[in-house]
């Protein structure tokens, strides 16, 4: 018996409420493993950090180093934290938000202008040192432009909300 093309057009409003229902469903299965992962690289940020800190204390390495593997450490650990926050925003209200990826690009930033500042305590001329300064140069417009997308996102979401009165 062979289905009449009413009966197929019929029958596909069903099939394609079906589909959404279980690609909604692999959707939230997919974020839910993404978010463990993400749960499991900030307890190996955590710990790395305790490992290298105390392996720099024991070879004696000055407060400067110690600090900047600290500090790096952390920055690494507040990316990872807003990627989590982020993950849990789109999961709660279905929309991927720009603001906290505009945060995680200028945490990056600044975490890369630390390595680049450390990697330069170590004067060298030439090339090198020419190629640190250069780098610095496009952070530090990275910075000043990330900052200015995050103040234009929150100056147009202040626009967008309904005024009182």
């Amino acid at each position: 018996m062979t289905s009449s093309p009413a009966q197929h057009v019929q029958n596909r409003p069903w099939l394609i409420r079906k589909l959404g229902v279980v690609l909604s469903g692999f959707e939230s299965l997919l974020y839910g493993v993404v978010g463990l992962l993400l749960m499991v690289a900030a307890a190996f940020v955590v710990f790395g950090t305790v490992t290298a800190t105390t392996t720099a204390l024991a070879d004696g390495k000055d407060a400067s180093e110690i600090g900047i593997i600290v500090l790096d450490r952390i920055l690494l650990a507040l990316i990872v934290a807003e990627l989590i926050y982020s993950l849990r925003l789109v999961m709660q209200t279905h929309q991927i938000s720009t603001e906290p990826f505009l945060f995680i690009g200028l945490i990056a930033t600044l975490r890369r202008i630390l390595i680049v500042t450390a990697d330069s305590e170590r004067p060298e001329a030439g090339p090198h040192l020419t190629g640190l300064l250069i780098e610095l140069g496009v952070l530090g417009f990275l910075v000043v432009g990330l900052a200015a997308a995050i103040f234009l996102v929150r100056l147009s979401e202040r626009h967008r909300e309904p005024q009182p009165g």
